[in-house]
């Protein structure tokens, strides 16, 4: 259960923020983002049959793959903190390792569960870890989301207000340009006095560069949570003696 509501939140920290961050980062072309996120929705397969795999391979060896798994994750994922907008190859690495765990801890501890499981409690074992997982991975979500946002408030104005300042845009104008850019209202940023094409491409680098520190932390984050779900799989025991090949219901 541990393993699960640990894993969950490093899912969302995946699932969630690097898609936004390949958004953001690499767009707004749909294929080239497409491309880079395909390797990292591959690997959650594999690492999802893998691990399954491995379960039934060793005979019910649990805590290796799990062990595995979880440092995969917290490798890949934690990883992904030296990511930026120059850097599409890397993240693409990382991300695939990131994702090769977090689908190694998605449904195999499910699978665990309903093998230690009786057959009138085999239902609510599985619910229950279900719930945990999810209710986890939100609460790690909403965490996450509310740093990443605190931190571009911060930051974010800072950066592309001297950024701006140093491409030529007068200072009073500052405030209004980084308003119409938050919203991305391209109307309103052509229409502040004294803008020009490269202090918008200035002003977009420094968004990028914002946008690095908040998912740095969000990522450093994730690193606590998958080093937890380690410490969880060093107390994992061997499952042999509940794989027994019964059959609790016949039905033919």
């Amino acid at each position: 259960m541990l393993i699960l509501a640990f894993g969950g939140v490093d899912f969302y920290s995946l699932g969630a923020f690097w898609v936004l961050e390949v958004q953001q980062f690499f767009g707004p072309d749909p294929y080239h983002v497409a491309r880079i996120l395909v390797a990292f929705g591959f690997a959650f397969l594999i690492g999802i049959f893998a691990a399954g795999w491995a379960i039934d391979l060793t005979g019910g060896h649990i805590r290796e793959p799990l062990l595995i798994a979880a440092s995969l994750m917290t490798a890949g994922i934690g990883g992904l903190v030296v990511d930026t907008e120059s850097t599409p190859s890397l993240a693409i690495g990382l991300s695939f390792l990131g994702s090769l765990g977090t689908g190694a801890l998605y449904i195999p501890p499910i699978i665990a569960l309903m093998i230690i499981s009786g057959d009138e409690v085999i239902g609510t074992v599985v619910g229950l870890g279900l719930a945990i997982r999810f209710l986890a991975g939100q609460a790690g979500y909403t965490l996450m989301f509310n740093i990443l946002m605190n931190k571009l408030n911060k930051v974010l104005p800072k950066l592309v207000g001297t950024a701006v300042a140093e491409a030529g845009l007068a200072v009073p104008e500052i405030p209004a340009f980084i308003e119409a850019l938050v919203a991305q209202n391209t109307t309103a940023i052509l229409e502040v006095p004294g803008v020009s094409t490269t202090i918008i491409v200035d002003a977009l680098l420094a968004v990028d560069a914002s946008y690095v520190q908040g998912f740095r932390l969000v990522y450093l984050i994730s690193i606590g949570f998958g080093g937890a779900a380690i410490v969880s799989c060093l107390f994992l025991g061997n499952l042999r003696k509940y794989m027994t090949e019964r059959v609790a219901v016949d039905i033919h």
